[in-house]
């Protein structure tokens, strides 16, 4: 039981790690995209210098220089805005990614305590059924008592599987959420 619950909890944080590389993955995309952008906006800026250049050979150099000024002054608020945008991206990647190692720390903690809490009550009671199995007078009163022991060790069993998967799938999920959130968060800054 506890193997199987920590491979299934050991499964679901190689997914939840998974997802979160993925998260992080696409804002990196995004903050690619970003500097494509800038790259694209130089190399605009840099044309329509080249044709304002070309357009004013005739005329008095003054107005070229103003014309340049204007157009290196726009692209370097372009360039300015695109490394706030990429800045941005960076930050809270980071900041989900350590929200997310935090969740699944936290959540780590509580499994660990839960299959600490379960193997204390398991062995309570075992140590309770030999105390009586030890106080019996004949072998159909040892019998009776093993059989109801079995018994109730398979529902607390049970309901101790039904515990830890329960408490996996929360902490599954509060591991996400961070990465998630921050997925949603570049994608939609991406569409604008």
């Amino acid at each position: 039981m506890s193997n199987t619950t920590s491979s299934k909890a050991a499964e679901s944080a190689k997914a939840n790690a998974a997802e979160a590389k993925g998260a992080t993955e696409d804002m990196m995309a995004a903050g690619q995209k970003t500097a494509q952008d800038m790259m694209n906006n130089a190399q605009k800026a840099t044309q329509d210098m080249m044709n304002s250049a070309q357009s004013m050979m005739g005329m008095d150099p003054s107005k070229a220089t103003e014309t340049f000024r204007a157009l290196t002054q726009k692209s370097m608020e372009q360039s300015k805005e695109a490394y706030s945008r990429m800045k941005t991206a960076a930050d809270e990647a980071t900041r989900a990614l350590e929200s997310t190692m935090e969740h699944a720390h936290q959540g780590s903690l509580s499994l660990s305590k839960k299959a600490i809490e379960a193997m204390r009550s398991n062995a309570e009671q075992a140590f309770s059924h030999l105390e009586k199995l030890m106080g019996a007078k004949s072998f159909a009163e040892v019998i009776e008592m093993q059989t109801g022991y079995v018994r109730k060790q398979i529902e607390t069993a049970t309901d101790q599987s039904k515990d830890m998967q329960a408490l996996s799938q929360q902490v599954a999920q509060e591991m996400m959420k961070p990465g998630r959130e921050a997925f949603q968060k570049a994608a939609d800054a991406a569409k604008h």
